[in-house]
């Protein structure tokens, strides 16, 4: 009788056990916490998350991708140089072929810099992680940076500036 009720047992087990594997499997949808997708059908050399309520770029590392209003003045160039890009490093471009919007452009230092919709796009070295968008927003090297987001608006204003000390 205890042999039953040893298998009874070890069938109920497994039974639960593969259960809640596929419960796990099907609603895990193999992600990280953040919603990261491709930006569209056309190959693109970003993807997407939700950051701060609303879709942003991001690297392949996950990290928020940012722009520089002080860029506005200078349409296709950086002028985020010299300390300014040890803390904003300037986001290279794959070598894919670049769909329309996206455009490879040449810094002052001769490196080439992803730029979208003609904006040079960052990465800011204070977000630790990825999905932080604590550069969002933030005042330094004479501008303001944002979260480069898909479509029309390239910069949305994110949360109260905030200024960085020692001018980063």
């Amino acid at each position: 009788m205890k042999s039953k009720a040893v298998r009874f047992s070890s069938v109920r087990l497994l039974s639960f056990l593969i259960g809640a594997t596929v419960l796990l499997v099907a609603c895990s949808g193999g992600g990280s916490g953040a919603s990261v997708q491709p930006s569209n059908n056309v190959r693109q050399p970003l993807s997407t998350a939700m950051l701060n309520g609303a879709p942003g770029f991001v690297n392949g590392a996950g990290f928020t991708v940012y722009v520089f209003d002080a860029d506005l003045a200078s349409p296709g160039h950086s002028v985020c140089n010299a300390t300014c890009a040890t803390v904003w490093p300037a986001l290279a471009p794959p070598t894919m072929s670049l769909p329309a919007s996206w455009t490879a452009i040449t810094r002052s230092d001769n490196t080439m810099q992803l730029a979208y919709n003609g904006r040079p796009l960052y990465t800011f070295t204070l977000d630790k992680s990825p999905g932080s968008t604590s550069g969002d927003g933030v005042t330094a090297f004479g501008g303001m940076w944002h979260i480069a987001r898909p479509l029309a608006s390239s910069a949305s204003p994110g949360p109260s500036p905030t200024s960085m000390p020692s001018g980063y």
